[in-house]
Protein backbone atom coordinates (compact mmCIF):
# COMPACT_ATOMS: atom_id res chain seq x y z
CA UNK A 1 0.00 0.00 0.00
CA UNK A 2 2.88 2.54 1.01
CA UNK A 3 4.56 1.84 -2.41
CA UNK A 4 1.04 1.95 -4.23
CA UNK A 5 0.53 5.49 -2.05
CA UNK A 6 3.51 6.84 -3.08
CA UNK A 7 3.88 6.15 -6.61
CA UNK A 8 -0.04 8.04 -6.63
CA UNK A 9 1.22 11.08 -4.96
CA UNK A 10 4.38 10.94 -8.02
CA UNK A 11 1.66 10.82 -10.83
CA UNK A 12 -0.53 13.80 -9.67
CA UNK A 13 -4.03 14.09 -9.26
CA UNK A 14 -4.43 15.40 -12.63
CA UNK A 15 -2.98 12.92 -14.68
CA UNK A 16 -4.95 10.31 -13.17
CA UNK A 17 -8.10 12.19 -13.23
CA UNK A 18 -7.26 11.69 -17.37
CA UNK A 19 -6.64 8.28 -16.60
CA UNK A 20 -9.89 7.36 -15.23
CA UNK A 21 -11.61 9.85 -17.92
CA UNK A 22 -9.41 7.76 -21.02
CA UNK A 23 -10.95 4.58 -19.21
CA UNK A 24 -14.32 5.74 -19.05
CA UNK A 25 -14.58 7.39 -22.70
CA UNK A 26 -12.59 4.23 -24.15
CA UNK A 27 -15.33 1.50 -22.09
CA UNK A 28 -18.65 3.78 -23.13
CA UNK A 29 -16.98 4.17 -27.06
CA UNK A 30 -16.71 0.25 -27.30
CA UNK A 31 -20.72 0.60 -25.64
CA UNK A 32 -22.01 2.58 -28.26
CA UNK A 33 -20.10 1.24 -31.17
CA UNK A 34 -21.77 -2.67 -30.18
CA UNK A 35 -19.37 -3.95 -27.98
CA UNK A 36 -21.02 -5.32 -25.32
CA UNK A 37 -18.08 -5.00 -22.41
CA UNK A 38 -14.12 -4.84 -22.09
CA UNK A 39 -11.78 -6.84 -20.24
CA UNK A 40 -8.81 -4.76 -18.74
CA UNK A 41 -6.43 -6.03 -21.70
CA UNK A 42 -9.21 -5.27 -24.17
CA UNK A 43 -9.12 -1.59 -22.47
CA UNK A 44 -5.35 -1.82 -22.86
CA UNK A 45 -5.21 -2.53 -25.79
CA UNK A 46 -8.05 0.33 -27.46
CA UNK A 47 -6.04 2.88 -25.00
CA UNK A 48 -2.83 1.80 -27.15
CA UNK A 49 -5.02 2.42 -30.15
CA UNK A 50 -7.08 6.01 -29.02
CA UNK A 51 -3.42 7.33 -27.89
CA UNK A 52 -0.41 6.54 -30.15
CA UNK A 53 2.68 6.81 -28.21
CA UNK A 54 0.74 6.80 -24.80
CA UNK A 55 0.70 3.59 -22.70
CA UNK A 56 -0.95 2.60 -19.88
CA UNK A 57 -0.17 -0.89 -18.03
CA UNK A 58 -2.36 -3.46 -16.86
CA UNK A 59 -2.00 -3.04 -12.73
CA UNK A 60 -3.07 1.27 -13.99
CA UNK A 61 -5.78 -0.26 -16.29
CA UNK A 62 -6.94 -2.44 -13.27
CA UNK A 63 -6.86 0.88 -10.49
CA UNK A 64 -8.54 2.78 -12.56
CA UNK A 65 -11.77 0.25 -13.55
CA UNK A 66 -11.71 -0.65 -9.52
CA UNK A 67 -12.34 3.08 -9.40
CA UNK A 68 -14.87 3.61 -11.93
CA UNK A 69 -16.91 0.52 -10.07
CA UNK A 70 -16.67 2.31 -6.75
CA UNK A 71 -18.06 5.72 -8.19
CA UNK A 72 -20.90 3.79 -9.88
CA UNK A 73 -19.91 4.55 -13.63
CA UNK A 74 -18.71 0.99 -14.65
CA UNK A 75 -20.03 -2.41 -13.41
CA UNK A 76 -18.34 -6.14 -13.43
CA UNK A 77 -20.44 -8.62 -16.23
CA UNK A 78 -20.74 -12.03 -15.79
CA UNK A 79 -17.67 -14.17 -16.90
CA UNK A 80 -16.47 -14.59 -20.48
CA UNK A 81 -12.85 -15.40 -22.26
CA UNK A 82 -10.49 -12.16 -23.07
CA UNK A 83 -10.15 -11.61 -26.88
CA UNK A 84 -6.37 -10.71 -26.27
CA UNK A 85 -5.44 -13.10 -23.33
CA UNK A 86 -8.25 -16.10 -23.76
CA UNK A 87 -8.25 -16.02 -20.17
CA UNK A 88 -11.45 -16.00 -18.01
CA UNK A 89 -12.28 -12.48 -17.12
CA UNK A 90 -14.80 -10.11 -15.53
CA UNK A 91 -15.56 -7.69 -17.94
CA UNK A 92 -16.71 -4.41 -17.13
CA UNK A 93 -19.30 -1.72 -19.04
CA UNK A 94 -20.76 1.33 -18.24
CA UNK A 95 -23.31 1.66 -15.98
CA UNK A 96 -27.08 2.35 -17.58
CA UNK A 97 -28.34 5.67 -16.91
CA UNK A 98 -31.56 6.63 -17.30
CA UNK A 99 -32.70 9.20 -18.89
CA UNK A 100 -34.11 12.35 -17.68
CA UNK A 101 -37.78 12.63 -17.86
CA UNK A 102 -39.30 16.11 -18.84
CA UNK A 103 -42.42 17.60 -18.06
Amino acid sequence: RQVSAMARDQLGMGAIKGQLRDVLDIVIAAHRNGVPDLSGREIQARFRQTFPGRDIDTGTVSARVNSLIAAKLLERCPDRLCTITSKTVGPVRPVAKQSRLVG
